[in-house]
């Protein structure tokens, strides 16, 4: 059974665990990407959970499909083409995936063995 969860419990939870390891952080534990309103986890994160909260696997791959569909392709970074030139450069969605997959399971009461992208 899952458990109920809602988007800001979630978001605190992301908060605690990602940014610290995110490296948008100054030394005084400011996040500047999320100051100057670059941080797309939270700036989409109602999308990010639902698609998440959707998805439902052993592996990262349907979870990086579900965000590429219903979170990539409504950000402004992304492309027409679909290309993004933040993917992989500094985008924390891309980068931490794993470790936000498991998170959001863990609080909706699933597990997910945050294992790195190849």
């Amino acid at each position: 059974m899952r458990a109920r969860v809602n988007f800001e419990e979630l978001a605190d939870i992301l908060r605690k665990r990602i940014c610290p390891v995110c490296g948008g952080q100054n030394a005084g534990g400011t996040c500047e990407t999320l100051e100057q309103n670059e941080c797309r986890l939270f700036q989409l994160f109602p999308l990010v959970a639902q698609a998440i909260l959707a998805t439902e696997s052993e592996e990262l791959e349907p979870y990086l499909r579900a965000i590429e569909e219903n979170v990539c392709a409504v950000c402004v970074d992304q492309s027409l083409d679909g290309t993004c030139a933040r993917r992989g450069h500094g985008c924390a969605l891309d980068g931490r995936l794993p470790e936000i997959v498991a998170a959001i399971e863990e609080a909706a009461g699933r597990s997910f063995d945050a294992k790195p992208r190849p």
